[in-house]
C-alpha cells in the first residue's frame, strides 16, 4: 500500500445498455507522581483486557483473512458469496456459509476502496485508491481453486469511489481529479464525465437509470446524463461552501439531497437544479438516505456524533429523533441503508443499530465488532447483513425484517 496517501478511506433491461473535559478542578501540585518502570508494565496483560472488552458476538460468520482495516464489501445477489476489500491491498471473494476464500482478487498495489457484484451477479469488480480497476467473470459452478477470468482491467487516476449501475452491466468510478469514468462491462467501452479539477467525493444513480448525481470537495453538486455525458444541472459551491460528504436521490427522481460536515442539508430539484431547501442540522453529518418507498416521504440522516433523525421530506421537518448525540448510549454513524421501513446503521462503536422509521424506536442491536464499522451491505434473498470494520474482520448477521403482521 502506498504510504504517502493521506486520505485513506473512509471518514450503493438490457444487461449491456443503460435504460430508463473541564480540568479547572484538578490541582496538579497535589497529585502524587506515579512512576511505572518496565517491570510494572510487564504485569499488565493488554491482550487479556482487550478480550474482556469485546462485545457479545451475534454474527453467524466471521471472516478474518485481511491484514488491517476492511474498507468495503458487497453480497452476491444469490446471498451465497461475499466480497471484501481493505488497506492490505487485498480483495477476497468468500463463501458466506463456510468463510472459505473462493477467489483472491490479485493485482492491487494500494488500498481497495470499492468492491461489488453487478446487478445480475455475472461480474465482480475491485477498485483501489491508485486507480486500478479490475473486473472478473463470476464462476459460480467451478472449483474453488479455479481462478476466475479477468474480463476488464483499467488504470485511471487516483480514485475516491465506485458503484455499479443497479440495472445494467455498467461500472462507475469517481476520481480525485474530478473526472467520473463510466465503463460498459465486459466490452470495456469507456466514457468520461469531465470534472473541474476538484475531487469528486460521492455519487448516486437516479432511479430512472440514466442520470447520476455527484458531490465534490468544493461543495459543488452536479447532475449528469450518462448517455450523452452532459451536465444537466449544477448547484454552485457557494451553497454548501464545504465538502459534500454524501448524496442521495429521491425514489421518484424529483429531488437530490446533499450534505456537508457543517450540518447543512441541501435539497435540489433534479429537473431544473433549483435549491428548494437548506436545512441546518447537527454538525458532523456523515450519511443521508431517502426511504426507498416514495409513499413514506422519509429522509434519514446520521452524524458522527451519534444523532440519527428521520425527516418528513415534504414538510422539511424532523419526524423522529431515533438517537440523540446527547444520549449516554449514542454511537456515531458511519454507514446507513434502508431495508423496507427499517433504518440499518453501522456505528463507530462497532454495533449495527436498526430503527423503525415509522415509530423512531430502536428495534434491534447487533454486536460483534470491537471497532468502527466501515461498510455494510444487505441481501434480501437470504436476509443477511454483511459488515466490515476497522478491527480487520468482516461479519455476517442474520436479519429478518419485521413486517406489520409480526
Amino acid at each position: 500500500m502506498r504510504k504517502e496517501q493521506e486520505d485513506t478511506p473512509p471518514s450503493s433491461i438490457n444487461g449491456d445498455e443503460i435504460g430508463s473535559v473541564d480540568d479547572e478542578g484538578i490541582y496538579y501540585e497535589e497529585m502524587e507522581e506515579i512512576n511505572l518502570d518496565d517491570e510494572d508494565m510487564d504485569g499488565i496483560d493488554y491482550q487479556e483486557d482487550m478480550e474482556m472488552e469485546k462485545p457479545e458476538d451475534h454474527a453467524i460468520m466471521v471472516f478474518d483473512k485481511h491484514n488491517g482495516s476492511i474498507f468495503c464489501c458487497d453480497l452476491h445477489p444469490s446471498g451465497k458469496l461475499a466480497i471484501t476489500g481493505g488497506e492490505d491491498d487485498k480483495a477476497y471473494v468468500w463463501s458466506v456459509e463456510t468463510g472459505d476464500v473462493v477467489m483472491d482478487c490479485t493485482g492491487h498495489k494500494d488500498s481497495v476502496i470499492f468492491v461489488g457484484f453487478s446487478f445480475d451477479g455475472a461480474f465482480v469488480a475491485s477498485v483501489d485508491m491508485c486507480g486500478l480497476i479490475k473486473v472478473w467473470k463470476c464462476n459460480l459452478e467451478g472449483s474453488q481453486q479455479e481462478t476466475w477470468p479477468v474480463v476488464f482491467e483499467y488504470e485511471a487516476d487516483d480514485l475516491s469511489w465506485g458503484l455499479w449501475h443497479f440495472g445494467a452491466r455498467v461500472l462507475i468510478c469517481g476520481a480525485v481529479t474530478g473526472d467520473i469514468f463510466i465503463f460498459k462491462i465486459p466490452s470495456g467501452d469507456t466514457k468520461v464525465l469531465q470534472g473541474h479539477n476538484i475531487k469528486t467525493e460521492c455519487g448516486k444513480m437516479f432511479h430512472d437509470g440514466v442520470r447520476l448525481a455527484a458531490g465534490y470537495e468544493d461543495g459543488t453538486v452536479k447532475i449528469w446524463d450518462l448517455k450523452t455525458c452532459t451536465m444537466l444541472q449544477q448547484v454552485p459551491a457557494a451553497i454548501h461552501q464545504i465538502r459534500v460528504t454524501d448524496i442521495d436521490t429521491h425514489p421518484e427522481n424529483s429531488l437530490v439531497a446533499s450534505i456537508g460536515t457543517d450540518g447543512k442539508i441541501v435539497l435540489t430539484t433534479s429537473n431544473n437544479g433549483k435549491v428548494v431547501g437548506q436545512l441546518q442540522t447537527e454538525i458532523d453529518l456523515e450519511v443521508v438516505a431517502f426511504s426507498p418507498d416514495p409513499q413514506l416521504e422519509f429522509l434519514a440522516l446520521g452524524t458522527l456524533n451519534g444523532s440519527v433523525t428521520v425527516w418528513d421530506t415534504a414538510r422539511q421537518m424532523i419526524r423522529h429523533h431515533c438517537a440523540k448525540s446527547s444520549d449516554d448510549v449514542a454511537a456515531g454513524v458511519t454507514k446507513m441503508i434502508w431495508v423496507d421501513d427499517q433504518l440499518v446503521t453501522g456505528c463507530l462503536d462497532g454495533s449495527v443499530r436498526v430503527y423503525d422509521a415509522r415509530s423512531g424506536s430502536r428495534s434491534l442491536t447487533l454486536t460483534g465488532h470491537w471497532s468502527e464499522i466501515l461498510d455494510l451491505s444487505y441481501n434480501p434473498k437470504e436476509k443477511l447483513i454483511l459488515t466490515t470494520s476497522d478491527d480487520g474482520t468482516a461479519r455476517i448477521f442474520k436479519y429478518a425484517v419485521k413486517t406489520e403482521n409480526d
